[in-house]
């Protein structure tokens, strides 16, 4: 595990990266095959984890020597606590979040040996989400980055609008990434905001999305469509899986970064949130241009699917030993 300001961290001198969103507890089991209806099958292995995107992104950013943040919901409730001690003892600063007392979310997830395919069952509970009179506590001041998942529209475009406000007012501005993976109709005002838009191959089959140059050339024309003073264009990256990933510039020219594929794939659980803390390290922290901090990202989620969890990606950033 990486620490902020070691050897392996370009981190120093940059501000604090804020990652807005959720953190869970994920149960994994692995099993050989997918059981059939109304029958068992013995899992082969099973662990715990502290799961969610943001919180994810959080400890991929951490082990990377990164200065990050979360902020979140928390709960006072004694299960929860397993996910905040998990927080502080990786250094990941929580001093900012509310916290309720309801009962955790959590997520079931099955990893199936013989299709090499991946069910997750969710839980929310109606567990509440971090709204504006949260965010307007935080000391902005203290970012250079602010990532967020677009989830839950009206709290999210509230928090967009007064980070909106407070770099109109500077001229140092903090960036703004977005993370769509659900609901794009709805979340669809918030590309006139961000700096960098992120989508998910989720999204492909509910948008007509055929294939990676297709999902985004259909995205470069929506935007093209919108009308408005002002209007912000932002870059965008679309995640494809085993494809890769494409991206479009400001001027909406689209170039496919190729993937990385691991020779054996371990555990796949959280590559996504592994690209997109590996992103913001690249072009913010190392400071390196949009297509060398995609290839980065590709490269940093298939080396995670080597080994389970995230503690092993900082190993990428070490010279080979001879």
């Amino acid at each position: 595990m990486s620490e902020y300001g070691n050897k392996l961290s370009w981190a120093v001198g940059k501000k604090t990266v804020l990652c807005v969103g959720t953190t869970t507890i994920d149960f994994v089991s692995t099993i050989r095959k997918f059981p059939v209806d109304n029958r068992s099958e013995r899992a082969v292995g099973g662990y715990w984890i502290r799961g969610g995107n943001a919180s994810n992104n959080c400890t991929v950013l951490a082990n990377l020597g990164v200065k990050v943040e979360f902020f979140g919901m928390l709960s006072s409730l004694s299960v929860f606590q397993v996910l905040i001690d998990d927080l502080k003892a990786r250094g990941i600063i929580i001093e900012n979040c509310p916290s309720c007392d309801q009962e955790a979310p959590f997520a079931s997830v099955i990893l199936t040996k013989s299709t090499k395919t991946r069910n997750i069952v969710f839980c929310n509970s109606n567990f509440p989400y971090v709204g504006i009179e949260h965010f307007r506590k935080l000391d902005l001041g203290q970012y250079g980055w602010i990532h967020m998942r677009a989830l839950f529209f009206e709290n999210t475009m509230a928090m967009v609008k007064e980070l909106m406000a407070y770099n109109a007012a500077r001229q140092e501005k903090i960036v703004l990434s977005l993370e769509f993976d659900n609901s794009l109709e709805e979340m669809w005002p918030l590309m006139d905001y961000c700096d960098y838009a992120i989508f998910s191959k989720q999204l492909a089959q509910p948008n007509g999305w055929v294939s990676l140059e297709d999902a985004c050339l259909q995205l470069d024309e929506r935007l093209r469509m919108r009308w408005g003073l002002n209007l912000k264009r932002p870059y965008v990256v679309v995640l494809w899986g085993e494809e890769g990933a494409g991206f479009l510039d400001l001027d909406g020219n689209y170039t496919h970064v190729r993937p990385h594929k691991p020779k054996r794939i371990v555990d796949a659980l959280g590559a996504g949130d592994t690209f997109v803390g590996a992103f913001i390290y690249g072009l913010y922290i190392r400071e390196r241009s949009l297509p060398v901090a995609v290839d980065f990202g590709n490269r940093m989620a298939s080396y995670k699917c080597t080994k389970n969890g995230y503690d092993h990606i900082a190993n990428i950033l070490l010279p080979p030993v001879l």
